[in-house]
């Protein structure tokens, strides 16, 4: 069947004027608590990037970037990366500045250039692995290298780690607090590091893989069944699903997730588990403009009273 994947699947459903769409993504971005819980759908994305390039400064909170971090994923706004990278001025004072710059470090990764991701890994280890607030900003630290997966590696990151554990060792005989920085330290090395390079690992592999080879992987790490179904690369997986139903037959990724509806009365899951799966990918089948079937329906009808903001979704229905 002949189609127009971009007219027929665009990322969201306009409904909201040029003044609406600014207030309500400005109230996202840089509305603190106040905010909404995530990035408002039916906005015109030329709207998404004016707003960021004109309200988003170099001194903006750590958490309006990572909140326009999340507007462009779910927009697909590459344009505002150059934006935002002009806040990466070597000049991290604290924890704040350390996590304000990992998340236009992913902004590159995710969108950037190859240039443009070379020089985010380049500052990842240059300014931020030696950075004394560097270890209370870990989670942030090791979501950037995930993101620069294919131009990074976490080498340094790794060797701080290390020469942090020699420094902290005798103190772990002193004192209580020594002891827990050293578990904390010989943690990050144990567990977070190793998961964040096999997620790299793992991201580099599907990231070379053609579509028909990676589709049934990333449909398991967005509905979080795989080992690799982090936050960061579920939303990853989908946007890959996404854009391979918007340029390409969206028939495949649909049945994919279909498919994962129909198995589930034989998995033995959880009803709380059963309908997070079933509600998000339900909800992916019809927000990429697929069928589905009059008892993946009644799944679905039954399933989604739990709730849920999943990102392949566009609010409607």
């Amino acid at each position: 069947m002949d189609r127009n994947p971009m007219q027929h699947i665009p990322i969201t459903q306009v409904r909201h004027g040029a003044l609406d769409g600014r207030q309500l993504l400005e109230g996202y971005i840089f509305g603190g608590k106040f905010g909404t819980p995530r990035v408002p759908r039916g906005i015109e994305p030329e709207i998404v990037s004016q707003v960021i390039g004109e309200s988003l400064k170099p001194d903006s909170s750590p958490d309006a970037y990572e909140r326009t971090l999340e507007a462009i994923r779910f927009y697909e706004r590459a344009d505002v990366v150059p934006h935002m990278m002009l806040a990466l001025r070597g000049s991290e004072v604290n924890v704040s500045d350390v996590r304000r710059s990992t998340y236009i470090l992913q902004a590159a990764g995710d969108f950037g250039t190859g240039e443009m991701a070379t020089r985010a890994s380049q500052y990842f280890d240059a300014k931020l692995v030696p950075h004394p607030s560097e270890l209370d900003a870990m989670p942030q630290m090791l979501e950037a290298l995930v993101a620069l997966a294919m131009v990074a590696s976490p080498g340094r990151l790794a060797q701080r780690i290390q020469d942090e554990m020699s420094k902290a060792a005798p103190d772990q005989e002193v004192s209580e607090e020594g002891m827990r920085n050293y578990q904390r330290l010989a943690s990050y090395q144990r567990n977070d590091l190793r998961k964040a390079v096999s997620v790299m690992d793992n991201r580099k592999r599907l990231a070379s893989l053609q579509p028909d080879f990676r589709r049934t992987e990333l449909v398991q790490i967005y509905l979080g069944q795989s080992a690799f179904s982090t936050a960061q690369m579920q939303t990853w997986s989908a946007r890959l699903l996404r854009a391979e139903a918007m340029t390409s037959n969206p028939d495949p990724v649909c049945a994919e997730f279909a498919k994962t509806i129909d198995a589930l009365p034989s998995q033995k899951l959880g009803e709380m588990a059963a309908n997070l799966i079933i509600t998000r990918a339900a909800q992916a089948v019809l927000y990429l403009q697929g069928q589905l079937s009059p008892q993946q329906r009644a799944m679905y009808e039954k399933a989604r009273k739990s709730g849920g903001m999943n990102f392949l979704w566009d609010d409607i229905g």
